[in-house]
């Protein structure tokens, strides 16, 4: 009898243990649903109401890689509706995420350029260009090298 007691005592432990290491962990098994409607808002064009879920998708329970994205796509929203300090500010969180997105400094070298600061653009472009040049090209190359 103490041998059972021991077994189910053993077991009990270790689907403690394990359990409490399983809840340590975040599993997605679809796509936020503010994410999925974000994303199908800027596909139809509705710029405003993309913005308002993707603004509320950073906020809620998503992955790291996920909320970079979505902090670029805000800085892209903002920049296409004029708003290029609030744009500065989202690629501002998505390279603090993830410093060779490329995307981002793209983006955020547009909300620069929209806000006077040519060179903070140049300097993002050049870093975009740097980490893939395969995808970012312009006139900004040749400028590339004398920021060196």
């Amino acid at each position: 009898m103490n041998k059972i007691y021991a077994l189910a005592a053993g077991a009990l432990w270790a689907s403690g243990v394990l359990a409490s290491a399983a809840q340590a962990q975040t599993f997605h098994l679809s796509q936020d649903r503010y994410l999925a409607q974000g994303n199908a808002a800027l596909e139809a064009g509705e710029l405003e109401d993309a913005l308002a879920y993707l603004r509320k998708a950073v906020g809620k329970n998503i992955t790291e890689q996920e909320r970079i994205i979505t902090f670029n796509s805000i800085c892209a929203v903002e920049n296409i509706l004029g708003h290029p300090q609030d744009a500065l500010a989202a690629c501002d969180a998505a390279i603090a995420g993830d410093s060779h997105y490329w995307k981002a400094f793209v983006n955020r070298g547009n909300a620069r350029a929209a806000l006077g600061d040519r060179e903070g653009a140049l300097a993002d472009y050049c870093r975009a260009d740097e980490l893939s040049p395969d995808h970012v090209s312009g006139g900004f190359e040749e400028s590339c090298n004398s920021l060196g």
